[in-house]
């Protein structure tokens, strides 16, 4: 099957998953009747959880990812979406919902299979390109979401609590959509077909078609597969332009997240009584101007290797200051202004880190360095969220913890500033080199 139609199946089932009207009124309707829950105990005992569950699966997802070919968890994907938002909806105390946030961090995890699934079906020169659709696609699913959840908000169709039913008809048709997507013939470590020495058992038998491959014993296909996930860890984690843009792909992920799981609740300190609320508005503004631009950012030819350095730092110190905005104003315009800024430039740098991880690796080892790096950002955000989050260090006020955050990001701006001269000192010593050759 062509590329393109492989993409474009992928991107209905992203577009179907991220279709949850519910979640731009989330906060709100945690912290309202039915479920009156306070600002405290969702932000300090229901938050964290889903973060922690998204951590503590991340790693067994992935390697079922590969073991049982990309399909099935994309299905188990849609599946638990299901269970969280029926949870969300019949659950009406904090046990409960901690069960829903288990689920909800499973759920997350399982993306894992919706990014890599593609790069096992489509040739490398078409990296960048699928790299920008399958971002578009949930970015475009979050779009229509905002619009949907905004108009019905406003008009008064449904209620906080009816959105859950619309976010489950939603999770259905994606887990209905992706039994369609093509299944996987092989994958990189438990099912690759190509030629390899088995080194581990110490001869130069090479595995060469399916039926050899499933004469192996289960703990041959575990030592095959261990040795191949080490092989390719140390080929790409030993280049340093790998290292780099990894390295600000984790960070910056973690603070994004953080970010994204907080905002509203921010924003309710900023938020008038009876005043109209515009979440749905903004997530579906924050979403289509950011997906525009990833999309542009996927066609975009630029020296990534030479200037990215000082682009990652200077965007970063850019989302420093707006997350210092967001801690200090209480003009909730203003906040939702910062909020769509901070998104896209992220969405954006994001994407190019992502496309050139991909373009310095081989074809197979994308999807271990994407687990990787989305696995240390939720260490990270584990980390981020235990100490100032969840109250068990200490307790801040949610305008304190952004603050916190725009630190955090002012530090990963001078990390890449400090990295950008380095690499600007070495590209000029290089031509200066040649220059006298």
């Amino acid at each position: 099957m062509h590329w393109i139609r492989i993409s474009q199946i992928l991107c209905v089932f992203g577009f179907l998953k991220e279709f949850r009207p519910n979640e731009p009124f989330i906060f709100e309707y945690l912290t309202h009747p039915p479920k009156n829950f306070t600002s405290t105990q969702v932000t300090e005992e229901i938050y964290p959880i889903g973060t922690y569950s998204n951590f503590a699966t991340l790693i067994i997802v992935f390697l079922l990812t590969d073991f049982l070919r990309y399909k099935p968890v994309i299905i188990l994907c849609g599946l638990s979406g299901i269970i969280t938002f029926i949870g969300l909806i019949l659950g009406d105390s904090i046990p409960a919902l901690i069960f829903v946030e288990i689920f909800y961090g499973f759920y997350i995890s399982a993306e894992v299979a919706y990014y890599t699934y593609i790069y096992a079906k489509v040739d490398k020169e078409h990296y960048q390109a699928v790299s920008s659709y399958t971002r578009s696609a949930l970015l475009l699913g979050r779009f229509i979401t905002g619009v949907i959840a905004q108009i019905i908000i406003i008009y008064g169709w449904l209620d906080y609590h009816q959105l859950n039913y619309l976010t489950v008809i939603g999770q259905v048709l994606a887990t209905i959509w992706s039994l369609f997507l093509p299944s996987v013939g092989q994958s990189v470590y438990f099912h690759r077909k190509e030629p390899i020495v088995d080194s581990d058992v110490g001869s130069s038998q090479r595995i060469n078609d399916d039926n050899a491959y499933k004469k192996l014993s289960f703990y041959s296909k575990v030592k095959r597969a261990y040795y191949l996930l080490w092989k390719d860890f140390v080929k790409a984690f030993t280049n340093l332009y790998i290292v780099k843009w990894s390295l600000w792909w984790t960070l910056a992920s973690c603070g994004y997240l953080q970010v994204l799981v907080y905002a509203q609740s921010i924003w309710q300190t900023s938020i008038k009584e009876n005043e109209t609320i515009y979440n749905g508005a903004v997530e579906a503004l924050y979403t289509i101007i950011g997906g525009l631009t990833v999309y542009g950012v996927g066609k975009l030819k630029l020296n990534w290797a030479l200037f990215g350095d000082i682009i990652l730092s200077i965007f970063s110190f850019i989302m420093a200051v707006l997350l210092f905005v967001t801690s200090w104003s209480y003009n909730i315009m203003l906040q939702y202004a910062v909020y769509i800024a901070f998104g896209v430039i992220y969405h954006s740098l994001v994407t190019v880190a992502s496309f050139e991880v991909a373009s310095k690796i081989s074809e197979d080892s994308f999807g271990l360095i994407f687990g990787i790096n989305v696995f240390l950002g939720l260490t990270f955000q584990s980390l981020l969220t235990y100490i100032v989050t969840s109250g068990n260090v200490k307790k801040f006020h949610i305008r304190t913890q952004f603050t916190i955050y725009a630190g955090y990001f002012a530090v990963l701006a001078l990390i890449f500033a400090l990295i950008s001269v380095f690499t600007i000192i070495k590209a000029y010593k290089k031509k200066e080199k040649s220059q006298h050759c």
